[in-house]
């Protein structure tokens, strides 16, 4: 773990922990955004140009919000972990404390 509640696990996937309400209003945001009207086109579309996110079997709530594809996936415990995924491949995990072993 470095500073801050970041932890690089390589092959450009960080893990962010967050205080649990920041991570439930990020999972409340992207699931607005993937109920919007053409949320589905914007995602084959990132998708195309961009890469599958490769986890895509187990995530689900897919958005495209600016440049960046965000997705939600499930913990073991039901627990809702967003992700984002950039451009470049890289990818931000956001989970809170109690959670934080699961997703490394």
């Amino acid at each position: 773990m470095t500073s801050g509640g970041v932890h690089d696990e390589g092959d450009g996937i960080e893990v962010v922990i967050l205080e649990i309400r920041a991570v439930d209003e990020m999972v409340g945001k992207i699931r607005v955004a993937s109920a919007t009207p053409g949320a589905d086109a914007a995602v084959e579309a990132w998708r195309a140009s961009h890469g599958d996110e490769g986890s895509g079997s187990r995530g689900h709530d897919h958005a495209v919000v600016g440049d960046t594809l965000m997705y939600l996936h499930d913990a073991p415990d039901g627990t809702l972990v967003p992700h984002a995924r950039y451009p470049d491949g890289s990818e931000k995990i956001y989970t809170d404390a109690a959670h934080a072993q699961e997703v490394f």
